[in-house]
């Protein structure tokens, strides 16, 4: 059977965009002679759609437009595409995530999802039951196994602990199925794309079967998709496999395609560079933004964030600023300049000095008697806020915000300050990582100055600041944060692992008080198993206690 592979990245909600890109892709398919045009899950809504599923508006709109695609179908090629589907009883929400196969004008089959995941950043539990049957589809030569994302995500042959009883492929397979396809939006996060391979490896291996895994591609916000769409012929070998972070449609002839490849082996870097990249550009494009603006300190942060938004973007499209006071280095301002040169983008340097003293005069007298401290400190950051804000009010720029994940976990950060932003495109990139990516970034001349990546970091918010001053060496920092946050390891077992509990103690409890912080922070973009954001869910007011 010739299949069409759509590998596409939509828009969440655009029903009438989305619809389009489909329709395209069946007519392309339908030219080079396909039997089935095959595109992602949830195609037709975008992924995730949130609570748009639960507007009844949006669920009638979702079926008038699934209806419109199957009428341009002939009898010669189908179409299958994800979408949501609804009945009507009372009991459970009766909104399915579901792939619609249409051909000869009509909707002929549809197979709803049967594992809802309910874990990190899925949510299907709250929008969508798991479907009632499952069941194949003779079409042509070939008894089709249709099933969506999650189900092929529990075979027992692969998984040593699986996360639900029932594998629905195992039942496709039972019914008869020759032919397996899986209609996918798997976020990306760094390895998985290794792990989906595996995956599918043992399953059509085991089976005998051949497999269409089609995923979308792009990034949703903080989610990033990274495509890679495979398939596999009935000896589990690799013979097709999609563009990363790009659109793609190419053809799986399941007689004729038989010649092994391989997936894109990646290093870490070049994985974590190229979807920050997609995460910066899709949510531009897609928010209507064509303009980027960073606030540009001289540290190490700030200029990865400037370099990746180039990269997305372009250097006539990056605008940055420089806002330096009086605790700020010569060094930084100067390493910024040679950055700017670099990357040849437009800048402005906007002292933030003359609005830090007055805001001292106006407020000094209101603070009885008490010492400088961290407000004062706040102060000067949150004038920066108020500056960038203010120029990306005027000229519709994007403001991406600069601080990393070891930063945002234990509260380095300023609210309302450093913070500011629509995007935080490091905050799940640990400091000890933007240091790998620098030096990535650097691999064939210097971009970055290496005097950014060299000298100490510090926030310069009063004299001789460093970062080490109220945090841990970085090193020792993120290896306890990533056993904290990723491997949802408590004190005693960190602990044996740093040899320092007072300090694995101290760690902990800033994570902890900081939630607040957090919870008002501009999205993250994904790039981790356990990033900040709805996918990591704590209280902020809490006693858990670690004594």
């Amino acid at each position: 059977m010739k299949l069409g592979i759509c590998q596409i990245d939509t828009i969440i909600g655009d029903l009438e965009g989305n619809k389009k890109k489909i329709i395209e892709g069946y007519e392309w398919g339908k030219e080079n002679g396909c039997d089935i045009v095959v595109f992602p899950e949830l195609a037709l809504t975008g992924y995730p759609p949130l609570d748009f599923v639960e507007k009844s508006e949006f669920r009638v709109a979702a079926k008038l437009k699934a209806d419109e695609i199957a009428k341009v179908t002939n009898k010669d090629t189908a179409i299958l595409f994800g979408s949501i589907t609804e009945i009507e009883d009372n009991v459970g929400t009766n909104i399915y995530n579901s792939a619609i196969l249409a051909f000869d004008g009509h909707i002929q089959f549809i197979q709803d999802k049967t594992l809802i995941p309910n874990y990190d950043v899925f949510d299907e539990v709250r929008y969508f039951e798991s479907a009632h049957d499952i069941g194949v589809f003779r079409f042509k030569n070939e008894i089709l196994g249709i099933s969506i994302c999650e189900d092929i995500w529990n075979d027992e042959d692969y998984w040593k602990k699986r996360l639900y009883p029932l594998d629905p492929v195992e039942k496709l397979i039972k019914y008869g199925a020759t032919l397996l396809i899986n209609i996918s939006a798997s976020p990306y996060s760094f390895g998985k794309r290794k792990t989906r391979y595996n995956m599918l490896h043992t399953l059509t291996s085991t089976n005998s079967v051949p497999l269409a895994y089609v995923c979308c591609v792009g990034a949703q916000t903080d989610l990033i998709f990274d495509g890679a769409s495979m398939c596999f012929g009935s000896d589990g070998e690799l013979v097709k496999v999609g563009n990363l972070y790009g659109e793609e449609r190419f053809i799986f002839d399941t007689s004729e395609d038989t010649a092994p490849v391989s997936i894109s082996d990646e290093v870490f870097e070049e994985e974590i560079i190229n979807s920050l990249v997609t995460g910066i550009r899709d949510y531009a494009v897609k928010s209507g933004f064509s303009k980027a603006l960073i606030g540009l300190s001289g540290g190490i942060d700030s200029a990865i964030v400037t370099w990746l938004a180039v990269q997305a973007l372009g250097k006539d499209n990056v605008h940055v600023v420089l806002m330096p006071s009086m605790y700020s280095s010569e060094g930084s301002v100067n390493d910024s300049l040679k950055l700017i040169q670099n990357l040849g983008i437009s800048h402005d340097t906007i002292s933030i000095q003359p609005v830090v003293d007055k805001l001292l005069e106006v407020m000094t007298p209101y603070f009885g008697g008490l010492a400088p401290d961290i407000t004062e400190e706040n102060m000067q950051s949150r004038t920066r806020g108020l500056y960038l804000m203010s120029l990306a009010n005027k000229f519709r720029y994007l403001l991406l915000t600069t601080g990393n994940k070891s930063e945002m976990a234990t509260g380095y950060a300023t609210l309302y300050g450093d913070m500011c932003g629509a995007l935080a495109v490091i905050a799940d990139v640990y400091k000890t990582d933007i240091y790998r990516l620098s030096r990535y970034i650097n691999r064939n001349g210097e971009v970055i100055p290496g005097e950014i990546i060299t000298k100490a970091p510090s926030a310069e918010l009063k004299p001789d600041q460093k970062d080490q001053d109220t945090l841990p060496p970085y090193e020792v920092l993120d290896t306890i944060l990533k056993m904290y946050l990723e491997e949802n390891k408590e004190i005693n077992e960190i602990s044996a692992v740093v040899k320092d509990r007072e300090l694995v103690k101290r760690v902990l409890k800033m994570v902890d008080i900081n939630e607040f912080k957090r919870k008002q922070a501009a999205p993250a973009l994904r790039v981790s198993n356990k990033a900040f954001g709805y996918g990591r869910r704590f209280p902020i007011v809490q006693k858990w206690s670690r004594e």
